[in-house]
């Protein structure tokens, strides 16, 4: 900021501030030069200086220059201090004009000493300028310019003001207050004044005032952000001719509830620590303080401000105003999600507490729990349901289009993978952490160790663990499904017999009997069998499908287990046409899919093409009773079996009850080389299957 004031207060030019707002390089108010923290520290005062004023922290007070000397301001005997437009500066002393007899005409309401109170939007800071006018009996809503009026100057940074000698025909009063504040979310002053106002009651009628009998009805009045945003709803409603206090507790309730905050809780707690019981309104509310009062007005005033300039935020405040003063109901949806998208980022990032660092700073000693009530704001914005014992754990998303944080439905992460959930402890919406978000719905696994892609982030997995009957995040080992070759090996009872039955190593182009592996693939397959020989003491037993790289495939692990004399049979029922009923028609719709690994994963998780291959169930049970099973007496008590990536996606399917991670029609994974099922047969004949990987991975794309 450069420029100058109607005072002639300096500027210092070219001064950056880092706050708490996304820009580290935000402009620096004006009054954040004109704090010094001693006397010590002041600038010379001269001539250039006259009347200017500059806050001394360590005296809580402002001094001002007058006729070459700084003057403390609770020394005024030869001066005047003055504000307008926030600045505060010394004038010649003017005598203190008389005040209205209160025995004439004009003046037959109510005397008081004073009223005092804090402005607050974040505290206003010394130089801001405080205005009592007195208000029409007849149409309270509107100042009629020709009643009393007082006024006063805020002295100090915390926002306190006193309001000397206030007379009033009316009993009602609006109070404005034009000034630079410091802001909650950037630290920092306000670059450029703004005004707030209260509408308020300071006696209950003109009779029980009298013009004999004083009577002080309202001391205390502060300024806030609800004052300002209630006054349009309390005129509105007062043209309707209801009672001000009855329309004053409407219009605050309703802003309330514009941000999701129920009055009905804070009504149950007393606010005043005089003994009163009554309910505070609005002009009784420190934002400061330990109180939900305090925490709500606090959130409140940190939602308008957002990232804000004071143009930008007044024009919120007044467009909020008008726009509840109809009907009571804020009808805007799309600053709502405004709002709610960056209380988000806030939430994300916890930059909560940078506000509450900002304020702390400033000496605040009580900064009450504003997170929960821009929480609530929320569900508001987002129209989802409120967080209950009814929905805990429930997670949805945010549907509306406006919202940076949109989705077209839950799993459709194109746009934004944020997601709600309903806190059980906390009974508010908050940001679902990934498990929760991509394992919502999943409930049970259906076996241990069972795998599942993530709702939400389809590159995440998630395994389920019988043991503590809940989900984890999948290492990268685990992510695919498959369990490494050798580890089950490694973990085989002495009296349970295992068969391997995988895919083939890397094979060349040519897919035709006669194919063959390609160097790569010879390699892979030795260093499998190395793996294994490290941890072997046992034959191995070898079947292959009668294509040349299942036999290559077979032979190398052989080799690289380091054994010289094993059994390599042909098994043709091996081959990749096992489930294939109708070759002519698979082939046909191989053309029309787009592809073997379309149509064979199709029909592996979902049945399609009865026409074209098995039922695969029953031919599944066939291959593994007729063809594995029956045959162990002539095996070993390991065996591999090397076959096709046709049979082995059918054989997964089956075997994972649908739950491999190989369904390339809607995943785009596919089975990699020397991956399958371990067959693991217990001692009393039964059977469990483990998806196996002799790679780093169990799946390609």
């Amino acid at each position: 900021m450069a420029g100058c004031s109607s005072d002639g207060n300096p500027v210092n030019e070219n001064n950056v501030q880092s706050g708490a707002n996304e820009g580290a390089n935000s402009p620096i108010s004006l009054f954040d030069t004109l704090i010094v923290p001693t006397a010590a520290n002041l600038p010379t005062c001269d001539a250039s200086r006259e009347g200017r004023a500059f806050f001394v922290q360590n005296e809580n007070m402002p001094r001002l220059c007058v006729k070459g000397e700084w003057r403390s301001a609770a020394d005024t005997t030869n001066f005047s201090i003055s504000c307008s437009d926030g600045f505060l500066h010394a004038v010649d002393k003017i005598a203190n004009q008389p005040d209205f007899d209160a025995d004439t005409v004009r003046f037959n309401g109510l005397q008081r000493d004073s009223i005092q109170g804090i402005v607050q939007n974040g505290p206003f800071i010394f130089g801001t300028s405080v205005v009592q006018n007195e208000a029409s009996e007849m149409n309270f809503y509107r100042a009629d310019g020709i009643g009393h009026t007082a006024s006063t100057c805020v002295q100090n940074n915390d926002g306190r003001y006193t309001l000397e000698s206030v007379s009033t025909n009316s009993n009602y009063v609006k109070i404005s207050a034009t000034g630079f504040y410091r802001n909650m979310v950037t630290g920092g002053t306000s670059a450029s004044p703004v005004t707030l106002s209260v509408l308020t009651k300071v006696a209950n009628t003109s009779e029980d005032a009298g013009a004999t009998a004083p009577l002080r009805v309202r001391n205390s009045v502060n300024v806030n952000i609800l004052t300002q945003l209630e006054i349009p709803r309390i005129e509105q409603l007062a043209m309707n001719h209801i009672d001000f206090a009855e329309a004053k507790a409407q219009a605050e309730r309703e802003v309330f509830a514009a941000f999701g905050i129920d009055t009905v809780q804070f009504y149950s707690q007393p606010y005043f620590t005089d003994g009163r019981t009554d309910k505070p309104v609005a002009e009784d509310l420190d934002m400061f303080g330990n109180s939900e009062y305090s925490a709500a007005l606090f959130a409140i005033s940190v939602m308008l401000q957002g990232y804000r300039d004071e143009n930008e935020m007044m024009n919120l405040v007044n467009t909020f105003a008008e726009d509840i003063k109809g009907d009571g109901i804020w009808n805007d949806p799309n600053w709502k999600i405004k709002i709610a998208d960056w209380v988000i980022g806030l939430d994300t990032l916890w930059k909560y507490n940078d506000i509450r660092n900002n304020v702390s700073s400033w000496g605040v000693a009580a900064i009450p729990n504003f997170e929960k009530y821009m929480r609530a704001f929320i569900p508001v914005a987002y129209g989802f349901e409120p967080c209950t014992d009814a929905n805990a754990g429930q997670v949805t998303y945010v549907n509306q289009g406006q919202s940076a944080l949109f989705a077209n439905d839950y799993e459709h992460a194109d746009h934004s993978t944020v997601r709600f959930i309903c806190d059980a402890n906390s009974k508010e919406w908050r940001i679902a952490q990934p498990i929760e978000k991509d394992t919502a719905g999943f409930g049970p696994g259906e076996y241990d160790k069972e795998v599942r892609e993530g709702r939400v982030n389809h590159d995440a997995y998630y395994i389920f663990e019988t043991a503590t009957n809940a989900w984890r995040s999948a290492t990268p080992q685990e992510a695919d499904g498959f369990t490494d070759l050798v580890e089950v090996y490694a973990n085989l009872k002495p009296d349970e017999k295992a068969v391997f039955i995988i895919r083939h190593s890397e094979r060349t182009d040519d897919t035709g009997p006669k194919g063959t592996l390609t160097e790569n693939g010879y390699i892979y397959a030795n260093n499998l069998g190395k793996r294994l020989g490290a941890i072997a003491k046992e034959d191995f037993y070898y079947g292959y499908s009668g294509y040349v790289r299942t036999q290559e495939t077979c032979e190398a692990i052989a080799r690289g287990k380091g054994q010289q004399d094993y059994t390599l049979n042909t098994v043709y029922s091996l081959d990749g046409g096992w489930f294939v009923k109708d070759g002519d028609k698979v082939s046909e719709y191989v053309n029309s899919e787009g592809g073997g690994w379309e149509l064979y994963s199709k029909y592996a998780f979902t049945g399609e093409y009865e026409d074209a291959f098995y039922n695969l169930k029953e031919r599944s049970e066939q291959l593994i009773n007729d063809e594995i099973i029956a045959n162990l007496p002539t095996m070993n008590r390991v065996n591999f079996m090397c076959t096709h990536d046709f049979l082995v996606v059918p054989l997964l399917a089956y075997t994972t009850n649908g739950h491999a991670n190989v369904r390339f029609y809607k995943t785009g994974r596919w089975v990699n080389y020397m991956a399958g099922v371990a067959m693991i047969i217990a001692s009393d004949g039964s059977v469990r299957y483990v998806p196996v990987k002799g790679l780093e991975s169990g799946t390609m794309q």
